[in-house]
């Protein structure tokens, strides 16, 4: 098992965290800063070991904050985002974002939240924290989200292709409406098992997209290159 996982201008430690980084959390963050202006001020929802906040503060130059609830990888955040270069516009709280308080809204908000509800529930606490929604839900999620994202501010969020529809309708309750979706599956072969959403205030045109992680020949697809690139250390690297 891998304990920390390197990119090209910053180190992640997950030891301590039950939620590791993820191919499809990288895909992720890359493609949300593909999709914005330059954010003033970001928020990452269960920020886990910090690869998001750093992905975003490695391509803007603005304020990223990042809250976790679990203990143990709240201290490991902490660490990863000030062994980072970009530690001086990072900041973390410890908390649970039901009912902590923010300093200001926010211009983009995200996260890479617990997948499931009562499914498929660990015996490991800490990973049931991680990766199923007993402590938060999506419909908590999205009513955190609409608390605290500023007016003209966007949302994003990966969540499982199945529950698409469901996160649909509870942006609608607090007045998000999708602008941006990808649907990513491992190759042109496989189906579609991860979705990439953004959300806005406004009505707009839905820009969709598919999102190939592999070729056919097992080597990373043109679209995976052009999202990693600035990240990956070896993003030519076949399987």
């Amino acid at each position: 098992m891998n304990h920390s996982f390197t990119f090209k201008q910053f180190q992640v430690q997950q030891s301590r965290c039950s939620q590791r980084v993820s191919t499809d959390a990288c895909i992720f963050g890359a493609w949300v800063t593909e999709r914005m202006d330059t954010p003033l001020t970001c928020l990452d929802i269960g920020a886990g070991t910090g690869v998001l906040m750093l992905m975003i503060a490695q391509r803007y130059s603005g304020k990223v904050h990042g809250i976790e609830v679990d203990r143990d990888c709240f201290q490991q955040l902490r660490e990863n985002v000030s062994a980072s270069p970009f530690a001086e516009r990072l900041t973390v709280f410890e908390g649970d974002v039901r009912s902590y308080v923010f300093p200001h809204r926010y211009e983009l908000i995200v996260s890479n939240p617990p997948y499931y509800e009562s499914q498929l529930v660990s015996p490991d606490a800490k990973r049931n924290k991680a990766w199923h929604s007993s402590m938060l839900s999506l419909e908590e999620l999205f009513a955190c989200v609409g608390r605290w994202l500023a007016p003209g501010g966007r949302f994003a969020l990966i969540l499982p292709f199945s529950r698409k529809e469901e996160a649909v309708s509870y942006a609608a309750a607090v007045g998000l409406h999708l602008m941006a979706v990808a649907e990513v599956r491992h190759s042109a072969a496989h189906p579609v098992t991860r979705v990439l959403m953004m959300f806005s205030r406004e009505l707009v045109e839905v820009l969709q997209e598919e999102i190939n992680i592999r070729s056919a020949d097992g080597s990373y697809s043109e679209r995976m290159i052009g999202l990693l690139d600035d990240y990956y250390l070896n993003i030519h690297g076949t399987l």
